[in-house]
């Protein structure tokens, strides 16, 4: 896929939800919007640099004088996006036009405060929204050049998964064993390191565990929970889970039945089906057995050029899930003061079906 036509189709599709949304502005500054829109990734400075569109106008970048050649570099000018340059003793923020007709503003959801109190007091008589109402409707419909990137990205944590067996060694800490993982994400092909949850015994029973000093022992249940940003800005995600040694009965039960949830929600992604009633799949399987009580967050999140992203998948989001959204599917369960487990893979809804990203085993992998 051509990224100059890729852009400009994605700086006209937001061209063309302002006027839906009765938006005259839109300000998009340093951040996953700005690269998504323009290829950009631009240093989130305190110095103003901002994309700006607006109606019968040409998309027009404002950027330190500073920062010229870096945007250039980008390739910013091959989709027709009109550089301006300000100097220091200039105010950038009155480089932005006043738009012609009486419709809002609407400024990325990351704007730092400063710049957005700035832009209020030189617009004082407009009214201001955050452009997540644009750029989230843009960004959950995966193109199929992205759908290609999830899927690469989904291979390069796929590799990382694989090794990890082998990886580890008898008196490592989960710290050990984490920047151990941080090496390979990035020998896989990815460009950062996003988070490495190593969490083993009792702290698997802590999803979001920041991996510490305790050393996994002997009979340990590991969830290992990575990802990372590829060269071309798309993440993965994947989560496995582990046992050094063996594993009680009652815990390899527990799992084949986390596992059908996993796979059943997975199955499900075909159906007609709301973002709520796609998470109702794997916990009604889990009420049945129950261990509903035991998972305590939502089934997914959406992912693209950041790791979390629109559409959520959780009671009372009401949206249909389509064609082109991409989204983890992550059940777990975690009893405290015992052990935890999740099984997390990203699935893109693609011709009415689900494209699972990730494809090593679901099984426990015994070490």
């Amino acid at each position: 896929m051509n990224l100059v036509i890729e852009h400009k189709e994605r700086l006209n599709k937001a061209s063309n939800l302002m006027i839906e949304h009765d938006v005259s502005t839109l300000l998009i500054t340093p951040g996953a919007n700005l690269r998504y829109l323009t290829g950009y990734k631009a240093k989130n400075l305190e110095r103003l640099t901002c994309l700006i569109l607006q109606e019968n106008e040409s998309p027009k970048l404002i950027v330190p004088r500073l920062e010229k050649l870096a945007a250039i570099e980008s390739g910013i000018n091959e989709i027709d996006v009109e550089i301006i340059t300000w100097d220091e003793t200039e105010s950038a923020f009155e480089k932005v036009k006043r738009p012609k007709n009486s419709g809002r503003f609407a400024v990325d959801s990351n704007m730092n405060s400063s710049k957005l109190l700035n832009f209020q007091q030189l617009f004082a008589d407009s009214k201001f929204t955050d452009a997540g109402l644009i750029m989230n409707e843009l960004r959950s419909f995966k193109s199929s050049y992205e759908i290609d990137q999830l899927l690469t990205a989904g291979k390069y944590i796929d590799q990382v998964h694989r090794a990890i067996p082998s990886l580890f060694q008898i008196g490592d800490s989960e710290i050990m064993l984490a920047k151990k993982i941080e090496n390979l994400i990035i020998e896989a092909g990815h460009e950062s390191v996003d988070f490495t949850i190593v969490a083993s015994g009792k702290n698997s029973a802590s999803p979001h565990h920041e991996p510490g000093e305790t050393v996994i022992k002997k009979g340990d249940v590991l969830v290992i929970d990575i990802g990372g940003t590829t060269p071309s800005g798309y993440c993965s995600d994947s989560t496995r889970t582990y046992v050094v040694g063996e594993c009680s009965p009652e815990f390899q039960s527990k799992y084949e039945i986390l596992k059908e949830a996993q796979e059943l929600s997975i199955q499900a992604v075909s159906n007609d089906f709301s973002a709520e009633q796609l998470d109702a799949v794997s916990r009604d399987h889990l009420r049945k057995n129950d261990l509903a009580e035991y998972f305590i967050h939502r089934t997914g999140h959406g992912i693209g050029m950041e790791t979390h992203e629109e559409p959520y998948i959780v009671h009372g989001n009401k949206n249909q899930i389509k064609d082109g959204n991409a989204f983890s599917i992550e059940p777990g369960f975690y009893i405290e003061g015992k052990y935890g487990a999740r099984i997390e893979d990203i699935v893109i809804k693609n011709g009415g079906k689900s494209v699972n990203c990730n494809n090593t085993t679901k099984d426990l992998v015994f070490i």
